[in-house]
């Protein structure tokens, strides 16, 4: 249960990557991109000032690695490009379909059975989100490309989860997933700076801001969320990212005091049911026989 509990506290801290990334006047691209590399410089310093440099060596697991930050990069531009072709609220809500696509993919790819009680948290926990992403939304259509740009955002991250879940069951260590999963998705991202304006922060509150969403939300962050995935199942941790963007709304009218309607509270209450629900009732992940040793290490 307390892998679970700390998964969820994770996802709550995230809702404070919306509400930063929306005070930081940089584009999409270019922010994913400073994002990302501020995160994996941030593991790499974590690396050598612990004494474990040699967890930045891909070794047998380059292929997979490098594909999981290209899954990274996919998923920042799908999610992006849904908030600029549609909006927040369509990108919130299509994003939360990635729990029914780990259901599916999940036991598939993974040593994982198809869990009862996370299918059955789908239900109040889609329900809440929909509550919540269209509460302040003008409850419009949107065209067939920003929603499909919004489905691949969900599919890229449930082949995230299992691409780290997988790398995580065949040895590699949560250093080490963690920081080429940033490395490889700013690498992407690179080139893609090109082809679009380069958009850099204009003030020192812009570039404070930017290094705590890129060294703390996303680099520590990142690191945490491997870790606990050795304990977790892809589908629990699935649905417990509901809590995200109900974290964001609530965030939002706390720090920045963005108004909250009551169908916004009733979703966040749907929400917080179904992640009460995958914490209690949701066994830990028997995967890993053994606890691991040191910082990101796995014993071998």
């Amino acid at each position: 249960m307390r892998w679970n509990l700390a998964l969820a506290a994770l996802a709550v801290s995230w809702g404070l990557v919306a509400v930063i990334a929306g005070a930081i006047s940089v584009d999409p691209i270019p922010l994913a991109f400073f994002r990302l590399v501020i995160a994996a410089l941030t593991l790499a310093l974590v690396a050598l000032a612990t004494g474990h440099a040699r967890l930045l060596r891909p070794g047998r697991h380059l292929p997979a690695l490098v594909a999981l930050g290209c899954v990274q990069a996919v998923h920042w531009c799908l999610f992006f490009e849904t908030v600029r072709r549609g909006s927040v609220a369509l990108a919130v809500i299509t994003f939360a379909s990635s729990p029914v696509f780990l259901a599916v993919l999940a036991p598939a790819f993974l040593p994982e059975k198809l869990s009862r009680v996370a299918v059955a948290a789908l239900v109040p926990g889609l329900a809440g989100i929909a509550l919540v992403a269209f509460s302040g939304g003008d409850g419009g259509s949107f065209g067939w490309v920003a929603v499909a740009c919004g489905m691949g955002s969900a599919l890229t991250f449930a082949i995230l989860l299992i691409l780290s879940k997988g790398l995580l069951h065949a040895g590699a260590g949560p250093l080490t997933v963690a920081f080429w999963d940033c490395l490889g998705g700013g690498l992407l991202l690179a080139p893609a700076l090109f082809f679009v304006a380069l958009s850099v922060p204009g003030s020192g509150e812009d570039w404070a801001a930017l290094i705590l969403l890129g060294a703390v939300l996303t680099g520590f962050a990142t690191l945490a969320y491997a870790a606990l995935l050795r304990h977790v199942t892809a589908q629990t941790a699935g649905v417990l990212t509901f809590l995200e963007p109900v974290s964001a709304v609530i965030l939002a009218w706390w720090l920045l005091d963005q108004p909250v309607s009551l169908q916004a509270l009733i979703g966040g209450a749907l929400v917080l049911c179904a992640g009460v629900l995958v914490v209690v009732r949701t066994p830990t992940d028997r995967g890993f026989s053994e606890a691991v040793a040191g910082i990101g290490s796995t014993k071998r």
